[in-house]
């Protein structure tokens, strides 16, 4: 006579058993829930390029709680002729300090163009001043090359305008407004042709 197996018929053991049923169950509908690779890389790439549009940065413009006096530095214009940011009291200015080996000075040029075309006047101007060691020679020939026709060529070779003006680095541009204080400041490249800059100019443009 075959022995009755016993283990199989406590109710302690059935548990045990349905316990390890459900943890089998559970893991083999989690495997089959995992997407594939090339699923998930497909999903990742139908997601819209404009969705980090969505909700725009705000800019990095620093408005000083207090205005600041301007260096009195000199710095030469295309002519050769001396200047001082006294020169051009009146105006709304962004000073902006940049190098031709400087790529984040590269990469906002083109906004600082635009943003001089659509904004340069009477009470409005940008002054990009390089800061190139090598002076027009080597400053002059690369903006002339790479077609930045709103912008006027300044320099400043001896580097005594970045110790004055106190820059921790380039690209720098300082915010002046129209009674000549620099009430903002911008460390790093920024697109300068932006609605929120613009705005910010153009409040400051509209002050007496």
């Amino acid at each position: 006579m075959q022995k009755e197996n016993r283990w199989f018929r406590s109710p302690r053991s059935l548990a045990t058993v349905g316990v390890l049923i459900g943890l089998i169950i559970i893991a083999l509908a989690f495997v089959a829930s995992r997407p594939k690779p090339e699923t998930a890389v497909q999903a990742a790439a139908e997601v819209p390029a404009s969705a980090a549009a969505v909700a725009p940065e705000a800019t990095p413009i620093v408005i000083h709680e207090t205005p600041r006096p301007l260096p009195t530095t000199v710095f030469k214009d295309a002519a050769d002729a001396d200047q001082t940011l006294a020169s051009f009291a009146g105006k709304v200015l962004v000073v902006n300090f940049w190098a031709t080996w400087c790529a984040p000075c590269i990469k906002e040029m083109p906004t600082l163009d635009a943003l001089e075309a659509k904004l340069g006047g009477p009470t409005f101007q940008v002054l990009a001043i390089s800061q190139d060691r090598g002076g027009a020679a080597v400053a002059k020939p690369f903006a002339d090359k790479n077609e930045w026709k709103n912008l006027a060529f300044y320099i400043e070779a001896a580097g005594k305008f970045a110790r004055d003006a106190k820059l921790r680095g380039l690209p720098t541009s300082l915010i002046v407004d129209k009674s000549g204080q620099e009430v903002g400041r911008v460390e790093g490249d920024l697109d300068w042709d932006s609605p929120e800059v613009e705005k910010i100019l153009r409040d400051l443009m509209a002050k007496g």
